[in-house]
């Protein structure tokens, strides 16, 4: 079979199409024949060496994976060959063929599509916590999300518009906020050309209650202060690079 493979840590130019042998499911996996694979920036960090967790190479890179099952291990009982699953694995995703534990899988529902499956797990399930476990996001709240137009922020505008919050959506340039407002966001920020931390609370008037940052970076701080007297701060990620610097100042 092929897959892409990861031989070297750097940049994408170290990742190549190869001819591998076909894995064999475990007795707790499932082989499933890959129609679909969401690329997320966990992968990108996985094969610069940067991610949290060191994958040692040669790997093949890919969390997130819609497709057919091919066959079981000898253990698993809720799927068979011919089922239609979508699901979240550490790396094998960029491959013909992956052997994927069969906890991390799910039936597609029917309508959905391999495409929709495959960009689900990653995004949505981060957006969903973030909301509704930590933020605790109640209907009528005012939700800033900082790099909304990416792949975890457009999730996180999804979600919010769907749990009723009213959704202030930053993000970089007029197509990127015109997205967003076709998700259902309610009022759009342009960091690069506006001040963040005033337009927030204008368009709040008085503050956001929820921000959901998954870039980090110099934005985090004029979010935060842009937020109301009880608000909430959910810090997902530094997609930027840059860890936000904690310090003290006489404005607020």
């Amino acid at each position: 079979m092929r897959a892409a493979v990861c031989r070297e840590l750097g940049g994408p130019e170290n990742v190549v199409v190869l001819d591998v042998p076909t894995p064999a499911p475990g007795p707790d996996e499932v082989l499933v024949r890959v129609r679909c694979a969401a690329v997320n920036f966990p992968d990108v960090l996985m094969v610069s060496g940067g991610y949290q967790v060191p994958v040692p190479v040669p790997f093949t890179p890919g969390s997130e994976l819609a497709g057919v099952v091919e066959s079981v291990g000898e253990r698993v009982t809720a799927l068979r060959p011919g089922d239609a699953v979508y699901g979240v694995t550490m790396t094998g995703a960029f491959s013909e063929l992956a052997a994927v534990p069969a906890a991390a899988l799910h039936r597609l529902p029917p309508g959905v599509d391999f495409e929709s499956g495959a960009a689900f797990g990653v995004v949505y399930a981060t957006a969903y916590h973030s909301l509704r476990s930590v933020a605790e996001l109640r209907p009528d709240d005012w939700l800033c999300v900082l790099g909304a137009a990416g792949g975890v922020g457009l999730a996180v505008v999804d979600v919010g518009v769907a749990l009723g919050a009213g959704v202030v959506a930053v993000a970089s340039s007029p197509e990127k906020l015109e997205l967003c407002r076709s998700r259902g966001a309610r009022a759009t920020i342009d960091y690069a050309a506006e001040d963040l931390r005033v337009r927030l609370r204008e368009v709040t008037e008085g503050g956001a209650d929820v921000v959901i940052d998954p870039v980090g970076g110099p934005a985090a701080e004029q979010a935060l202060r842009g937020t109301r007297w009880g608000g909430r701060f959910v810090t997902v990620g530094f997609a930027s690079g840059e860890i936000p610097a904690s310090r003290s100042t006489s404005s607020s």
